[in-house]
């Protein structure tokens, strides 16, 4: 029997035992890379991959994807990363298909039955009682959604801040970004693990639908005393509305973005490309926005594994003369959905076009003269980036002079004194 096949039929015996709110009629099908299982009566398929080895390797550790296919929501498909460990390998795909179960069912059964069951809290009930499964809060997911969280599940943190059901929770920013960046359709599983790092404090890493998107925050607001190392995990399922506007100008986007990178390398210049996308249709807006924001995302997926890092925000000089300070860029869904396409597109796209399209923007031109300075041996952990300045279509000259004053104020306040440098050298 394939691992495969075994965690498919660990998870059936769970949801049986189990019972109650996940009742209904189970059926395995298949074997192999074929097999399945029916869940819900029927309402759910899954299907599961299991890899070689989890996070630390050895028969003791297994890495599986388990996706569920929700046939009564046009067949979207829920992948959920899980890990698990034990002394073999058969303990380890038991602890996997607990996880499974204590973190991912809740969420899915509440959705399917519009109702949360098994620790599960739908988010963002204007007046709910969190006790009863209604969380006034969000998780950090955004209102206008149809969300349902479950669960945490911990590993070396006896009490985690911000446990299932305290008010807490769903006031920390668990799932924040899910939502911008997300594929466009309409039903998604996102999962987020908060991890402590010892002296390091928290860091949040997020994925939604599997490994579709993969992001790491070390921005997480809760950093209480904790062990040298432990983590809390949940799940949450949330859906766009029918019909969403929202969702149709993502799957615009979406299109801007990849024929935006697909294409930069045959132009002779942005502007021509940009001239040309709209002339087939594209929306001008969208193009801008990824002119501006998605060519960042795009030089980072070059550089940021090599070890430079990044500020997480930027400035904004509004067309209205106004200067924003301190926009997450993460917020932009131009930005963070092109971080989940950047890795797609470097698989697929020539690599020399995809290393051009990644030298574009302002912050890989400075990392390139750094390099450049010296000798082809820099230093990117000593390597200083500030936030970028992105001007709107039409921004005036002033607003421009406004935010680049902005900028310079926060570099002579991040700088010692002695080692100030020119505002506009960024490295």
């Amino acid at each position: 029997m394939s691992d495969s096949e075994a965690l498919l039929d660990l998870i059936e015996a769970c949801v049986v035992e189990h019972g109650g709110d996940l009742g209904g009629w189970t059926r395995r099908d298949g074997d192999g890379d074929g097999a399945s299982l029916h869940l819900f009566d029927g309402r759910v398929t899954l299907r599961a991959t299991v890899s070689e080895g989890g996070p630390g390797g050895g028969l003791g550790a297994v890495h599986a994807h388990v996706v569920a296919t929700l046939h009564e929501h046009d067949d979207e498909e829920l992948d959920a990363c899980l890990f698990g460990m034990g002394d073999d390998r058969e303990s380890a795909l038991k602890q996997a298909a607990v996880v499974w179960l204590t973190a991912v069912a809740g969420p899915i059964r509440s959705f399917l039955d519009d109702r949360p069951v098994c620790m599960t809290c739908q988010a963002n009930v204007e007046g709910g009682d969190i006790a009863k499964g209604y969380a006034p809060g969000g998780f950090g997911l955004p209102p206008g959604l149809r969300a349902y969280v479950g669960p945490s599940i911990t590993r070396g943190i006896e009490e985690p801040p911000g446990g299932p059901g305290s008010p807490a929770s769903e006031a920390l920013p668990w799932f924040r970004y899910a939502a911008e960046s997300a594929a466009p359709r309409r039903v998604h599983l996102a999962k987020a693990t908060v991890v402590h790092q010892g002296a390091e404090g928290w860091r949040r890493e997020l994925e939604i639908d599997g490994h579709d998107v993969s992001h790491r925050d070390p921005d997480w607001p809760d950093r209480p005393r904790g062990p040298g190392f432990g983590y809390m995990t949940r799940f949450a399922v949330f859906e766009f509305p029918r019909n969403s506007k929202t969702l149709a100008r993502r799957a615009k986007l979406e299109k801007a973005i990849r024929r935006f990178a697909e294409s930069y390398a045959k132009f002779d210049s942005a502007e021509e490309l940009m001239a040309d996308m709209v002339a087939r249709g594209h929306d001008p807006a969208l193009v801008r926005e990824v002119e501006a924001f998605s060519t960042i995302a795009f030089g980072r997926a070059l550089f940021e594994p090599l070890g430079v890092k990044y500020p997480a925000t930027i400035f904004r000089a509004r067309q209205d003369g106004r200067v924003q300070a301190d926009v997450p860029l993460m917020g932009l869904p131009a930005y963070s959905r092109a971080r989940a396409l950047a890795a797609k597109l470097r698989e697929t796209m020539p690599q020399d076009e995809f290393q051009s399209l990644c030298l574009y923007n302002a912050e890989s031109h400075a990392i390139v003269n750094s390099i450049e300075a010296a000798k082809g041996k820099p230093d990117f952990e000593s390597l200083t980036l500030y936030p970028l300045v992105v001007p709107d279509p039409g921004a005036s000259d002033e607003t421009m002079e406004a935010a680049l004053a902005a900028l310079r104020v926060l570099i002579d306040r991040s700088r010692p004194a002695a080692s100030k440098k020119p505002w506009w050298k960024f490295w």
